[in-house]
């Protein structure tokens, strides 16, 4: 069964637009130098990478991208999100700052934005990549589709970005919950601008029970030593546990003031040991996952009746069963 897209023209989702919001903001120092016509000089060397990881949002990217960049053969972007290939975002920068993002001495160099699977929202994304990088290899995380819409909500909560009752979230037409809970509607022009063979799919149950075996698979599809280990696949980032805290609001509206702008964009860019420090101090990811709301019956299965269809398509793409149950 075909994937239900959203229709065209559907309403804006009003807290997926404010986190849109915030990632442009992350780079709007850029954006000014670039209008001056600084770009051949602001943007410092560097070479187009070879690795995206396109999402999904809320299915573990932060903590697959620290895993990544662990391995000596592979060097993933600082910051994490540059958002480059939305054409509303960081697009009109150019190749050259793009590229300036990256080792050119890493065989393999990557970056991580769950805005290139946020249709229809951002369209054309995958066009734009394959224009620039013919060759890159793509990852698309996934999760079970409701627990991921659960854990956005709870994301958006904890930020600020979201005021209404979720059942009104999920009612409202446009709304991001579900749209991006359609993993095999997000993934479809990718696999027709790559192929299925430049694109693995992951779940984040598989990378939260078997991480060993996981990362061994992703680096055998990268290309480079499948044998790497690391005591730091143990860490978990961004759990959700903290989006249910003070802590995490407190930083997250924080770091949205002029003042502490430079701050958030530039965490990445921080030393491991000083980044782990402030994510455990915001996230807390010892305490596990935050409890999530509950979906009345009636709601779930109108949602998991949503969701069902794009799913048996993914898992048709795929080749596989992922175990959820809709």
């Amino acid at each position: 069964m075909a994937p239900q897209a959203p229709a065209a023209g559907a309403a804006r989702d009003p807290a997926d637009e404010a986190m849109v919001a915030r990632a442009h903001e992350r780079f709007a120092s850029d954006r000014r130098r670039a209008r001056r016509r600084l770009r051949r000089r602001a943007w410092g060397a560097g070479a187009l990478p070879n690795l995206i990881v396109i999402g999904g949002l809320k299915c573990g990217t932060t903590s697959l991208h620290h895993y990544l960049n662990l391995h000596p053969e592979i060097a993933m972007s600082r910051p994490k999100e540059l958002n480059f290939f939305v054409a509303e975002l960081n697009w009109p920068l150019g190749p050259a700052w793009y590229a300036s993002h990256f080792d050119p001495g890493a065989p393999v160099r990557g970056e991580t934005s769950p805005h290139y699977t946020n249709r229809p929202r951002f369209e054309g994304v995958a066009e734009r990549m394959r224009s620039l990088l013919p060759d890159a290899r793509l990852v698309y995380v996934v999760r079970d589709p409701i627990d991921r819409i659960l854990s956005h909500y709870v994301h958006n909560v904890g930020g600020g970005y979201e005021r209404r009752p979720l059942a009104d979230a999920l009612a409202a037409p446009g709304n991001s919950y579900l749209a991006r809970s359609r993993y095999a509607y997000q993934l479809e022009p990718f696999l027709a601008a790559y192929g299925r063979e430049r694109v693995a799919v992951v779940s984040r149950e598989e990378l939260k029970g078997d991480r060993a075996g996981t990362m061994r698979r992703l680096f055998a599809f990268l290309g480079v030593d499948a044998d790497f280990r690391s005591e730091q696949f143990e860490r978990e980032w961004e759990t959700g546990s903290g989006k249910a805290t003070g802590g995490f609001r407190i930083m997250d509206r924080a770091v949205r003031l002029p003042g502490l702008r430079a701050f958030d964009r530039n965490f990445d860019r921080l030393p491991e040991s000083l980044r782990w420090l402030v994510e455990r101090m915001v996230h807390d990811p010892e305490r596990g996952e935050a409890p999530k709301p509950e979906l009345p019956a009636g709601l779930r299965d109108r949602v998991a009746g949503e969701l069902r269809g794009d799913v048996e398509r993914l898992e048709e793409l795929c080749g596989r069963s992922f175990g959820w149950a809709l």
